[in-house]
């Protein structure tokens, strides 16, 4: 079990340094230069890959690359990849060729969220049931120490080396977190099936069809909308918001990409505890409840409270509580695969909890410029709140667990 964990834990934090760096570094380079909420809201097109990415799970389940064994494969290829275009940024003049760093960020989102395709595969064939809650623990813990090293550390480390060193670094230890995959020997006879010869079109469209013909499954995909909807809307305008109370680089560093992040992993792993004693869907409904809650606490900062102190108070409250909701979103996603189409299940359910995100975060621009920043907030966290409402409508009564 403990081998499982460090594998799980290399690879997710692996995919979420460069994309965490991107997508909140480049919104206060943004914002510094007085450029609209608006036009960073619309800068949430970058995770565009990650919507959509369901669109190729199929040939990632049903084809392997000869001698790197099929989930396995694709991982070490995809995060190559990745690698290699975190070093190619280090050498753009963000000033002189902006447009070129966002393509080269366009290409570092499709690289990891293919990626994710194949980890999400591997994580399902690799957990058992009964260790579903902490592996995804795990999960939700290495997203987010990805997320503290690429949002906060990384950030620190722009602020006293620069551009092109910081990037070199990640690189690196993007290679690095490949140590445990490489070393890993992937059970060919759980993940490798030679595809059956069949009518390309029925065998691509055949999960698709038989994850939508399951009991429940519409409503199931309006949760996904929502339940993270609302924090990435709120996410979104919260450096804005930052950096317009007056705070620097590094503070915003430190608090959102390291102390915040590093709640999330200790929430998450409580969660990871508390999931398999109080069920999937009473998890769901109570952390969700929570999160949407603390939400609101994010007005604080909104009408101009700037004391260092208060907003490490608000910003850790709200990370430990949406910590701990996502950690129960991942284990009921998971429970929701099929082992035989594993990519294919669960990067459906991650793509359409992008698709929320993404609407939600362009419309962030707009409402904060409309409403300013308090009245988005309340408007996230009531996203956030229906979905709950939308969970205890037609899960609630139930909580059977498929597994």
């Amino acid at each position: 079990m403990f081998s499982k964990l460090i594998l799980l834990a290399a690879l997710y934090t692996a995919q979420f340094i460069p994309t965490t760096f991107f997508i909140q570094t480049v919104p206060i380079f943004m914002r510094q230069q007085n450029m609209s909420l608006d036009a960073i809201g619309f800068l949430s097109f970058l995770i565009l890959p990650s919507a959509l990415k369901f669109l190729w799970s199929p040939f990632i389940d049903r084809y392997r690359l000869p001698k790197l064994g099929h989930y396995r494969g694709w991982i070490i290829v995809f995060q190559l990849l990745l690698a290699i275009v975190t070093f190619g940024c280090a050498f753009i003049d963000i000033g002189e060729n902006f447009n070129t760093l966002v393509v080269c960020m366009f290409l570092a989102f499709l690289f990891s969220s293919s990626q994710d395709i194949a980890t999400d595969a591997l994580a399902v064939n690799l957990l058992k049931p009964h260790e579903r809650g902490i592996g995804n623990a795990v999960q939700s813990g290495g997203n987010v120490f990805g997320a503290i090293i690429g949002g906060g550390g990384v950030l620190i480390l722009l602020d006293r080396v620069g551009w092109k060193y910081s990037l070199i670094i990640m690189s690196v230890t993007m290679l690095l977190t490949l140590i445990p995959v490489i070393l890993y020997q992937e059970n060919n006879k759980k993940t490798n099936r030679k595809p059956k010869k069949s009518n390309f079109f029925k065998s691509y469209f055949r999960p698709f069809i038989s994850f939508l013909s399951r009991p429940k499954a519409l409503p199931w995909l309006l949760v996904l909308v929502l339940y993270m909807g609302g924090e990435m809307m709120s996410g979104t305008m919260l450096r804005p918001l930052f950096v317009d109370r007056g705070l620097s680089l590094s503070e915003i560093g430190v608090m959102l990409g390291i102390v915040s992040y590093s709640v999330r992993i200790i929430s998450a792993l409580i969660a990871g505890v508390l999931i398999s004693q109080l069920g999937r869907i009473n998890s769901l409904i109570l952390f969700g409840f929570a999160a949407s809650i603390a939400t609101v606490l994010y007005i604080i900062p909104a009408i101009g409270v700037s004391s260092l102190p208060v907003l490490y108070a608000v910003t850790i409250t709200v990370n430990a509580l949406q910590g701990m909701a996502y950690t129960a979103l991942l284990s009921a996603m998971m429970d929701k695969c099929d082992r035989h189409t594993a990519a294919t299940d669960y990067t459906l359910q991650v793509s359409v909890v992008y698709i929320g995100g993404v609407a939600a975060s362009i419309l962030s621009g707009k409402i904060a410029t409309a409403t300013g920043y308090a009245g988005m907030f309340v408007i996230s966290a009531a996203v956030s709140l229906l979905s709950v409402l939308v969970i205890f409508q037609f899960f609630g009564r139930a909580a059977v667990e498929h597994t």
